[in-house]
C-alpha cells in the first residue's frame, strides 16, 4: 500500500471516483429486452399489462394462477415464464 502526500490525495479521490462510477455502471445495467431473469412482485405488476395490485398478485399467488419461483420466503417471477403463461392466455400447463 503506497503512502499518499497531501497533493496527491485529490488525484487519488478522482480515481476512486471514476472507478465508483463504472463500478456503479455495471451493477446497475438493467437486463436487455430478451434477456430472461427473475423479477420481483413489484416489478411483475409493473410488467403486465394490466399493472394488478399488489393484493390481486398475492391472490394469484395463494391460488396458484401466477407462475412463480419461491427462495425463502420471497416469491419471484420468471420472465420468460411470464412471457408464456401471457401468451397462453394466463393458463399454467
Amino acid at each position: 500500500m503506497k503512502t499518499l502526500t497531501f497533493d496527491e490525495i485529490p488525484g487519488a479521490i478522482a480515481e476512486l471516483d471514476r472507478k465508483m462510477d463504472v463500478l456503479l455502471a455495471e451493477f446497475s445495467s438493467k437486463p436487455q429486452k430478451d434477456q430472461d431473469y427473475l423479477m420481483t412482485l413489484e416489478e411483475l405488476r409493473i410488467y403486465l399489462p394490466e399493472q394488478p395490485a399488489k393484493q390481486t398478485v398475492y391472490d394469484w399467488i395463494f391460488k396458484r394462477k401466477v407462475p412463480m419461483e419461491k427462495f425463502g420466503k420471497k416469491c419471484y417471477f420468471r420472465k420468460s415464464v411470464i412471457d408464456a403463461w401471457l401468451a397462453n392466455g394466463r393458463q399454467i400447463q
